[in-house]
């Protein structure tokens, strides 16, 4: 095994090993603080997107809003077209650290350019075939190992 990670013991041993693998999205709330309810369906009901954490310490991030965006001409959106195309998709690829806190990618590439070079922490709650990636405060993306 060479996923990175910061720390080290078995138990750290252990969580690399339990965190590699393809998941999907399965539900995404957000809210703005502790004391208002969540707003479910940040990304569409049911949302659209994989988390991909390989052995060898890659990781891929993609989520779509749904229904994804429809365009009148295809391959030619319009202005108002590819902006709700951009801001209903999100993606970034790198490598990724992963500690007893947070599982964090340094971009390499990414579909908005101002995340390229940056380090996305995230913090994340891992138990059995569940996944969830987020505060629990004020976000969380729920996932499911995909077998």
């Amino acid at each position: 095994m060479n996923t990175p990670a910061k720390g080290s013991g078995p138990a750290l041993a252990r969580l690399r090993k339990q965190i590699v693998g393809t998941w999907k999205l399965i539900s995404a709330e957000d809210r703005a603080s502790a004391s208002v309810p969540w707003v479910p369906y940040t990304f569409g009901n049911p949302p659209s997107g994989y988390f991909i954490y390989d052995a060898t310490g890659h990781a891929s991030i993609q989520i779509m809003t749904t229904p994804p965006q429809s365009i009148a001409t295809p391959d030619s959106p319009t202005p108002a077209e590819a902006l709700a195309i951009f801001n209903n998709y999100i993606a970034y690829y790198g490598t990724y650290t992963i500690d007893a806190s947070n599982i964090t990618v340094q971009v390499e590439g990414a579909w908005d350019p101002s995340q390229v070079g940056s380090s996305q922490a995230r913090p994340y709650t891992l138990s059995g075939d569940t996944l969830i990636i987020g505060d629990q405060i004020t976000y969380k993306r729920t996932l499911q190992r995909m077998k």
